[in-house]
């Protein structure tokens, strides 16, 4: 795992950083399928059964807190119950494989314009922390929606 430096990581993330992410939470089907109407958005898959999803979380919450793009919107679901088939389906639709990122727990970090996966950030926390935050601007200062 590239960490970029040494970072021990509790079972609880410290909720400051949680906080000051801007990760808005979509607790249910309507909240999901309103930010699929959204030009351009970041979506988190929080397990809270996953090790390496805490640390990549670390990783998504830090990067998020340390870039200065606070217009893109970013999301995150807790999936931790393997219950959101609704998530599940619209997976299923984006394509082959991509069913996977809802059941893998490695904190999966999907960049979505206008409903459609346009790139994905995957194990954010084998990735590392410079990578996940240079990924996350692109994808936030990007002036338009790059084609698929």
């Amino acid at each position: 795992m590239d960490t970029n430096n040494n970072v021990t990581i509790t079972g609880d993330l410290p909720e400051s950083l949680a906080k000051a992410s801007g990760l808005k939470d979509l607790p249910s089907k309507q909240s999901f399928l309103n930010i699929l109407k959204l030009d351009k958005a970041v979506v988190y898959l929080l397990v809270d059964w996953s090790g390496p999803e805490r640390v990549s979380r670390y990783f998504i919450y830090k990067a998020l807190n340390e870039l200065d793009n606070k217009n893109l919107p970013v999301f995150k679901i807790d999936c931790s119950d393997q219950t959101k088939e609704y998530v599940v389906e619209w997976l299923a639709g984006q394509g082959e494989n991509k069913k996977y990122f809802y059941y893998g727990g490695w904190g999966e970090t999907l960049l979505i314009a206008q409903g459609i996966i346009v790139d994905v950030i995957e194990n954010p926390g084998k990735l590392g922390l410079d990578k996940t935050k240079a990924k996350l601007n692109e994808w936030g200062s990007a002036a338009t929606i790059p084609s698929t």
